[in-house]
């Protein structure tokens, strides 16, 4: 278990990250050293802040969508050339 300390460090950490990536991006500059000098595998770390990062964008965009921000005809376009993308990897992942 984490010592109190520690905890409180990622808590002000990870409010730090979020306040900067919801203004600029760029959080995970700030959460890796901090996961890294806790002594995180680098591994782990890159998952960690990996998630914490798609959970910020995922609620960015449910907060432009919710605001009207976001014309979903627009969309369409790189949603299907980004699907397209995504087969042709795994089936090129798949193949090997």
């Amino acid at each position: 278990m984490a010592e109190w300390w520690q905890l409180t460090l990622l808590l002000v950490t990870g409010l730090a990250a979020g306040f900067v990536d919801s203004i600029a991006g760029g959080g995970g500059l700030i959460t890796l050293p901090v996961l890294l000098s806790l002594g995180l595998d680098p591994k782990l770390a890159l998952g960690t802040n990996k998630l914490q990062a798609t959970f910020g964008s995922g609620s960015a965009t449910v907060h432009y969508a919710a605001a009207g921000a976001v014309d979903f005809r627009e969309c369409r376009r790189g949603c299907a050339f980004a699907f397209l993308g995504g087969c042709l990897r795994f089936a090129a992942g798949a193949a090997a």
